[in-house]
């Protein structure tokens, strides 16, 4: 019994310690560096205040965004990126595509 105990616990172990490993590498590979840009974005037809999330989602699925902060009262989006993997058209673009029209606030 004391074996399939230890057996079990280090499995366990293995499992976790695995899990954060590529937690950390996810999150390292997303910090923002001395080359990010950071653009402010106009948004059009949010409704609600849960049109933010699904805004603040398509921004980051873009190559290079590091972080989308979308604000519903100004109905705008601040979006941190790396300008060599991603660029503004393509982030305007992932918020149109879902409904969301934006435009690079001037």
């Amino acid at each position: 019994m004391k074996n399939i105990y230890s057996v079990t616990l280090l499995v366990s172990a293995l499992f976790l310690t695995g899990n954060a490993l590529a937690t950390v590498s996810k999150t390292a590979s997303n910090i923002a560096s001395p080359q990010m840009s950071e653009k402010v974005f106009s948004i059009e037809k949010m409704t609600c205040k849960m049109c933010n999330i699904t805004i603040r989602k398509a921004m980051e699925k873009v190559d290079g965004v590091v972080k989308a902060t979308v604000d519903y009262n100004t109905k705008t989006a601040t979006v941190l990126f790396d300008p060599k993997k991603a660029n503004v058209d393509a982030i305007a673009l992932a918020s149109t595509n879902i409904g969301y029209p934006a435009t690079l606030k001037k």
